[in-house]
């Protein structure tokens, strides 16, 4: 199983399902008036994020339900979270398309729209760095919760105290990947409705925790890398 861990929504991939790369970015809007006699003027007006695509293998039993959960949401042009390593998005899906060649093998690619982009858009130059720090614990805490996580002590946190909590995290998630493997590998092999309906809910909750663990870990890597370069 990859070591990445990427969701999309209440949809987290694994194996196959897992790219080898995801495309992401932008530009910065400039408004730019060239001097008569040389030079320029060059006026930041904004960020302007890009397109993110990625594409893989949907795999095993519920490898249609999940791609077919994922053109919906394309069809409903829903708002969802999309995580992977330390990065975290708002997006909707701007293209889907799949291609049915077994039950249990659906490649597809997803091309998504960013919506906003919270782990940079506090990143203003003029904000104080301990508001930056602030915000970064607030929404570390208001993911909590979804991530399983005790949030308690982290507003006027200490270096150490976000060390333990960035353990804390890690393992976490590495216990939910672990999980995550279990209750796919219990569809897969589900002999009865029952049985498959029970494992298909430990899939949805994994994979719940692991999207707010993975957006939690990111705002909190980020205020300790910012703590650090407050401190004197």
């Amino acid at each position: 199983m990859s070591s990445v861990v990427l969701s999309l929504g209440d949809v987290a991939f694994r194996d196959m399902e897992v790219p080898e790369k995801i495309s992401f970015g932008g530009k910065q809007r400039l408004a730019v008036q060239n001097i008569i006699g040389g030079g320029r003027i060059v006026e930041a007006l904004g960020i302007d994020d890009g397109e993110i695509s990625f594409s893989g293998i949907f795999s095993g039993s519920d490898a249609a339900s999940r791609a077919q959960l994922l053109d919906t949401a394309r069809a409903l042009g829903a708002q969802l979270p999309l995580v992977w390593q330390g990065f975290y998005y708002l997006v909707v899906i701007a293209g889907f398309s799949a291609e049915y060649r077994k039950p249990n093998l659906i490649p597809f690619t997803i091309t998504c729209v960013v919506v906003t982009d919270p782990l940079s858009a506090s990143a203003n130059a003029v904000a104080p760095v301990a508001n930056l720090i602030s915000g970064d614990l607030a929404a570390a805490s208001a993911l909590s919760g979804q991530a399983g996580i005790s949030a308690m002590g982290l507003t006027g946190a200490s270096l150490a105290a976000l060390g333990v909590l960035q353990g804390e995290i890690s393992n976490a998630m590495a216990t939910s990947g672990g999980a995550l493997t279990g209750a796919a590998s219990s569809l897969n092999n589900a002999v009865t409705p029952t049985i498959g309906i029970a494992a298909l809910g430990r899939v949805g909750s994994c994979t719940a925790q692991l999207a707010g663990l993975s957006g939690m870990s990111g705002y909190v890597n980020r205020a300790a890398t910012n703590l650090g370069l407050e401190l004197p």
